[in-house]
């Protein structure tokens, strides 16, 4: 009895979410635009054959505004520019945001969007090195004489920076350079590794199994990303809709199943 009881009332909270949503979307303009932002980076952001973007961040943010009501416009625009643009009100939506202090100042959250996490990326011969810890990274890179591959301006963790500060053997250990570069680098044995999502990874296995990068259980950092709404540009009452439109696309499930299509 407690069990329907409970079913009864999700499903209550459900159907009162959509009907809020209903109201506010259907008390807007059927044409108000949203400027949603994305970057050139597979399998995050990308053009398809038929030159429609697509990836998981771009399907994630045009399901939000347009669940709000909204018809999103989609503009490609660096990273670093677009966090000056949206502070400026020039662009209205960001996917895949990490909150700091300062991105406070000019940027409403809705969240979380999904969880990132930045994990090893080795060849499939390495695949079950016994690596559980930064320690463990140490010692087999200085095993098999490799150095492992970070990228500049990324997160890793309070302990992964703390130890490229001010630990010297771990950080000879490091090697910067930019993602695809890390890519050729670990496939022609040149580095033990290297640190990324494992969403492209991940893409690239399901398009060829035979992809020689795989995704090494070991994780320095998992950590919630957010929509980034610009305070500038976007008023009071189009933030309500896109929370309740977060709200709606969380409850019945549509946020998870476009995570679910890019990961496994």
């Amino acid at each position: 009895m407690f069990q329907f009881r409970s079913r009864t009332n999700t499903r209550l909270r459900r159907t009162l979410m959509l009907m809020i949503f209903m109201v506010i979307a259907a008390s807007s303009k059927a044409m108000d635009s949203l400027d949603v932002r994305v970057g050139n980076f597979y399998p995050n952001y990308y053009k398809n054959a038929e030159q429609q973007w697509e990836g998981i961040d771009v399907e994630m943010a045009v399901a939000l505004a347009e669940r709000a009501g909204f018809s999103p416009n989609i503009v490609e625009i660096p990273w670093s520019r677009a966090l000056i643009m949206a502070r400026r009100g020039q662009v209205d939506l960001l996917a895949n945001v990490n909150i700091s202090d300062e991105r406070s100042e000019y940027l409403h959250w809705i969240g979380p969007q999904r969880y990132t996490q930045m994990s090893l990326i080795v060849t499939r011969e390495n695949a079950e090195l016994p690596i559980n810890s930064l320690d463990d990274l140490v010692a087999q890179c200085k095993s098999l004489g490799l150095k492992f591959g970070i990228q500049p301006n990324v997160i890793y963790g309070d302990e992964f920076a703390e130890r490229l500060r001010s630990d010297n053997e771990f950080r000879a250990c490091a090697e910067e350079s930019t993602g695809p570069q890390n890519d050729d680098k670990v496939l022609f044995g040149r580095l033990l590794g290297y640190f990324d999502e494992p969403l492209d990874v991940q893409a690239e296995r399901r398009r060829n199994p035979d992809y020689g990068l795989v995704v090494h259980p070991f994780t320095v950092i998992k950590e919630p990303v957010f929509f980034g709404v610009s305070k500038a540009s976007v008023n009071a009452d189009e933030l309500k809709r896109l929370l309740v439109a977060y709200q709606s696309l969380v409850a019945d499930g549509s946020l998870d199943a476009i995570a679910r299509k890019w990961t496994f």
